[in-house]
Formats: C-alpha cells, structure tokens, sequence
C-alpha cells in the first residue's frame, strides 16, 4: 500500500503527541512493506527531503523558524502545497490529522478519488485557553473541519468521539478510535542509577491549556509540608516566560528546573527519576505522557479532562482531579509524595495497563484495519 500521512511537522524536528504517533505507525507500516510519505512543513535547517527510519519525509511549503508558531500566510502557503502535492502524485490511501493539512488533503484526496482520512485528536471546549494561537480563527476552523465528509475519522479516544457526534454532529459510525501507544522495548532501554524523592515532573507543551501554573501554586503550598519537594518542567512553548516569572515571584527558584531541548529518551530517563507525573490540562485527546510514564512504572495525576479518563484509572495507576480543583490537587499530589508504597503500586499497575491496551504494535493493527475497510469500500 502507498499511504500519504499529512502534517504540519514531523520528528526529529519538532515532537508534539501527533507527530510521535505518526513516526511510531510510519515506521512500523514500512516494516510491514508499506511504502508512507510523510509531508509536512519546513522547518529552518531541515533538508527538503529525507528518509527518516525508511519513511520518505518531504518538507514543503513556507520555512518555519520557531515551530509550532506561524503565520496565517504561512498556514495558507502550506495549505496550497499539499493540495499541489496530493494532486501531482498518486497514493492508495491519504491520513491527514489536524488542522491545517485537512481541508487541503481532503479537497485533493476527493478530486483525485484517493480514500482520506481526517485524523482528529481531540476538540476544543471553546475556551480561549484550548489554543496556542489565533483562537477565534482557530475555533471557527474547528466546526469546518470536524464536518468535512472523510472516508473515516480516526481519533484517539472515545471521549473525542463523543464529542464529535454531539457537537458536530458526525455520524457515530464514520469514526474510529484508535488509541494512542507507546514504545516499551525503547522505554526499557532506558536505565536510571537513582529516584529522585519528592520529585515531581511535568512534560508536554507550556500552553495555557495545560496549566503548569496550577502546579506551582500547589508547590507553593506543599513546600510548607514537604521542604525537599522538587518540580521538573519538561517542554517550551509560549507560557514558559510567565511560568518563570511565577516561580520567582513566589520564591520557588530552588525547588524548580526548567528543562527543554531533551531527547526522547532523556526525557524517558527525567520521568524514570522521578516520583509521580503531573498533567493538569484541560485538553487532551489522550494524554500520551500519561501512557508513558506507566510504562515507567510511574503513578499519575491528571485533570479529568478528555480521554485522560480513558488512560487513567482513578486510584488504581494514579488519580483523577476536577479540572481546576487546586485543592484536591494537592492532597492527590501529597499523598503519593508521602506513601512511596502506594505510588509504587499505581505505578505497576499503570505498566500491566498499558502492556494490554496502549502499545505501538497494537495500534499498528487497528490502524490497518481501518485502512483496509475503507479501500474495500
């Protein structure tokens, strides 16, 4: 089968959840002898063309210095690239996930009579907060886009599902979920000399969707209680700057690293550190940190917010907070900082949790079935 996958970026370049899901399945479909061309945004420095882990990657379109920020001139220019592309080149199937590449994959993909399919991770609650940039724009392309006619939409959790069949009114039977996974040999290749006690970590995007603030102002309180706290910030992104400025304003300079421009697996090595993962966001489609710092053997505490729910099992690998619960969230933190022994159990069983339902290998599989069903159709 020759697949087009349709992004605004792909990896080593830039790694946000959609384009790690998209090199985990790439890779292993070319395994499989699938041939997949990846097509995407340039990014400064990067070669037009390259073959990454024997997918064909081509980068088109306007030059991005500082992913993922663009311009609306540049989101319009990418957009009249993968039309182009799609249109001189012929594939058997076309996966463009959100947003930019989809009204351009889709428009193509139908004038060419080539199967697509609209990879949505997740939808917004229509907040201000839910986008790193032009919001309004961004949410009015949103209700666009959740209602083009694909041949299938895949996401990643059935809590979007259902949010797609309420709000856009998308036919339950047009979408397919398929979970986001994780790569376990990669992640047990990873070893670790020592824990960090007290220690705390958080990874992922600083956007304010993802309230990293809501956590040092936990710190703030839990510094009282527990002095040798510790809290890891992994990732970049357009709050890191408030961020920072909250952590000096409230005196939390030695109990907080920022860290960012790790590798994957040095950032595998900072969760395998640490005590218990924090994600505190508003929006997630699934939450695919969670997944891996329980293939870590790392408990969890999440904002019970999207599929979040579907990766964490309150109390059994880690707990679930109401979104904005400062309080509880305290508590939840506390408790697993003070009894090793419970955290320890969570942990494991995240491992047991995600060996069953959340790797790569996995969703390969499902991901081909969908793929098949729709070229027989």
């Amino acid at each position: 089968m020759k697949i087009c996958i349709v992004s605004d970026f792909f990896v080593p370049h830039y790694s946000g959840g959609g384009e790690i899901r998209y090199f985990e399945i790439a890779k292993r479909l070319v395994e499989k002898g699938h041939q997949v061309d990846v097509i995407c945004m340039k990014i400064a420095q990067a070669e037009l063309s390259e073959e990454i882990a024997g997918i064909n990657v081509h980068h088109i379109g306007p030059t991005i210095e500082n992913p993922p920020q663009r311009s609306g001139i540049d989101f319009i220019r990418f957009m009249g690239a993968v039309f182009h592309w799609i249109l001189t080149h012929d594939y058997d199937i076309i996966d463009a996930q959100t947003y930019a590449p989809l009204i351009p994959a889709f428009l193509s993909a139908k004038l060419k009579r080539i199967p697509i399919i609209g990879t949505i991770h997740d939808v917004s609650s229509g907040e201000d907060d839910q986008w790193l940039q032009s919001s309004r724009t961004a949410a009015f392309a949103e209700k666009i886009l959740a209602r083009l006619p694909y041949d299938k939409i895949i996401t990643v959790s059935n809590a979007t599902k259902k949010a797609l069949v309420k709000y856009y009114g998308t036919k339950d039977e047009r979408i397919e979920v398929v979970y986001n996974g994780v790569d376990l040999a990669l992640i047990d290749s990873v070893n670790v000399e020592e824990k960090q006690e007290h220690s705390l970590i958080f990874v992922g995007r600083l956007a304010p969707h993802k309230h990293v603030d809501h956590i040092l102002e936990v710190l703030k309180l839990l510094k009282n209680e527990i002095p040798d706290i510790k809290l890891k910030i992994v990732g970049n992104g357009i709050e890191k700057e408030n961020l920072m400025q909250l952590t000096a304003t409230w005196g939390l300079e030695d109990s907080v690293i920022f860290l960012h421009d790790l590798s994957y697996l040095e950032v595998i090595a900072e969760m395998k550190k640490s005590t218990v993962l924090v994600l505190p966001s508003t929006r997630e489609g699934f939450g695919m940190v969670l997944a891996e710092a329980n293939a870590c053997e790392i408990p969890v505490i999440a904002y019970s917010s999207g599929g979040v729910v579907e990766v964490v099992q309150d109390a059994y690998n880690g707990f679930l907070v109401t979104a904005g619960d400062l309080e509880n969230l305290e508590k939840k933190i506390q408790f697993l900082l003070n009894d090793p022994a419970d955290g320890i159990k969570m942990g494991k069983n995240g491992r047991n949790n995600v060996e069953t339902y959340f790797t790569w290998d996995i969703i390969v599989e499902e991901i081909l079935k969908v793929y098949n069903s729709i070229r027989r159709n």
